[in-house]
């Protein structure tokens, strides 16, 4: 009916996010339990009977449970290992949280990472493999 534009349909699983988000930078778990611990810190600096609210406290627990280590340095090294693998910030922050095993996996758990690049894949699962054990080596540092 009308020549209006049709806006691509969002799908987080496929990378495709609404305008808005363009210029966000996704976060992995790790990220986030930094930035929460450095707030709470300096609230509690200032005032040292400071306690969080509920919502920022089950938050905090939440991504301190599933950051998957708690290492400022180490969340520094996984982003640039995933960074240079070339995947858009959804995926790294995906695989950062996931934290899956193998190419399979990952493809599945992100079916972005399955997406092609005119007839060849975006990454290969040799490519995607060597990635995913890099981070790997971080898991528990």
């Amino acid at each position: 009916m009308g020549d209006a534009p049709q806006e691509e349909e969002e799908n987080a699983a496929e990378g495709r996010f609404p305008s808005v988000f363009d210029s966000a930078q996704a976060l992995t778990n790790g990220e986030v339990s930094a930035i929460l611990a450095k707030i709470v810190a300096a609230k509690k600096q200032e005032d040292p009977a400071y306690q969080p609210n509920p919502l920022l406290a089950k938050t905090q627990e939440y991504v301190e449970r599933f950051s998957g280590n708690k290492n400022e340095a180490v969340n520094q090294q996984i982003r640039m290992v995933l960074d240079a693998g070339e995947m858009t910030g959804f995926e790294l922050a995906s695989v950062a949280n996931l934290q899956p095993e193998t190419a399979e996996e990952a493809r599945i758990l992100i079916p972005s990472l399955d997406a092609t690049q005119g007839d060849e894949p975006r990454f290969s699962d040799d490519t995607l493999q060597i990635v995913l054990d890099d981070v790997a080596t971080y898991k528990q540092a």
